[in-house]
């Protein structure tokens, strides 16, 4: 007599090993994996800056050693949109609002009525990066200029008029008017010699000229007296050590997306050697006050003299202050370098060049 074969199974103890086992392996890879991801999206973020770096230098050798920067004026420039030809016009700020505009359209295939003209908007401060897209012949909005973990301005990307438009992103998104512009905005930001004229020359003591931060990081003075643009790429004395392009925030180290004006802060940055280097914002030089002469024995960085000081008071959808009150109180750094593109960052004593 043949006996059946009895079938060998798991027990409930043997089952619930093997699954703490999966379950600690799990656990050990996961942080591994995501410090892996983190480091990768950090590595992006710095091929942007650097695709950006070699088509700002491409642009300068194109135009006559130019810093990209909007070119319109009452006398030069041309839209084919009636209502932005009109606004280039008035000279001015309206003319690079009108350009910036234009460079929208173009772009992205929206019209007047879906994107209107811009009225009282200073487009250098946000939007210089515009006119590289536009010499590069990109179609916006585009990746190439935000980070990878700037998470908003990737939202606000996605279907612009459909989304943005509707309010969509609720409290995460600006509020208020002429806002169509922020999908189009960048996590890069220029720093303000680059298109401030007068930041980078000592001559005549023309301070009252100069571009000067407000009370609070996204604000500027621009009086009418600024001269905006015709800034050359080699007016950089140091360009290895001058930042040219920033990102408003730390977003790869730490647990937080801090200010970049936090001493501790740390990130990619951009030169004008087109070369990107993570560096502790600290490790600058703390910069200046633009209304300041160039007598470098009137700045103290321990005590402030001479010094941009301002707030970091952010929006509802920017990363938060460290401040329970909800306001840093920072000072420029690099993006108040002083002598404009005639001083250096790091790496060197305070100098301008003669």
């Amino acid at each position: 007599m043949i006996g059946r074969q009895r079938t060998r199974a798991f027990t409930l103890i043997e089952l619930l090993v093997v699954i703490a086992i999966i379950a600690l392996l799990i656990g050990i890879l996961l942080p591994a994996i995501g410090e892996a991801r983190k480091v990768a999206r950090e590595k992006i973020c710095g091929s942007n800056m650097k695709q950006l770096g070699i088509a700002a230098n491409s642009y300068a050798t194109d135009f006559q050693d130019r810093v990209a920067a909007f070119t319109w004026s009452a006398r030069e420039g041309h839209s084919s949109y009636p209502d932005l030809e009109a606004q280039r016009r008035q000279g001015g700020i309206a003319s690079s609002a009108a350009q910036a505009v234009d460079i929208i359209r173009r772009r992205t295939g929206r019209d007047a009525g879906s994107f209107p003209a811009i009225n009282g908007w200073i487009p250098n401060v946000l939007y210089s990066h515009l006119v590289l897209q536009d010499y590069m012949a990109a179609r916006l909005p585009e990746k190439l200029v935000v980070c990878p973990e700037d998470r908003n301005r990737l939202d606000w990307q996605i279907d612009p008029v459909n989304r943005f438009d509707q309010n969509y992103w609720g409290d995460q998104q600006p509020q208020g008017n002429s806002t169509q512009r922020w999908p189009y905005s960048s996590s890069y930001q220029f720093a303000p010699a680059s298109y401030d004229f007068y930041q980078n020359r000592p001559a005549d003591d023309p301070r009252a000229r100069r571009i000067r931060q407000g009370g609070t990081h996204n604000i500027y003075n621009i009086g009418s007296r600024v001269r905006i643009g015709d800034v050359k790429y080699n007016s950089a004395a140091f360009p290895a050590n001058k930042v040219f392009m920033q990102d408003s925030h730390q977003r790869h180290k730490g647990r937080i997306q801090l200010y970049y004006a936090h001493p501790d802060a740390v990130q990619p940055l951009l030169f004008f050697d087109a070369s990107v280097r993570t560096s502790t914002t600290g490790d600058a030089d703390c910069g200046w006050n633009p209304y300041a002469n160039f007598d470098l024995g009137s700045w103290n960085c321990d005590t402030g003299q001479g010094v941009t000081r301002f707030s970091y008071n952010p929006d509802s959808w920017e990363p938060p202050a460290r401040d329970p009150r909800g306001r840093d109180v920072v000072i420029g750094y690099y993006r108040w370098t002083r002598g404009g593109l005639r001083g250096g960052d790091f790496g060197m004593q305070p100098v301008i060049a003669k």
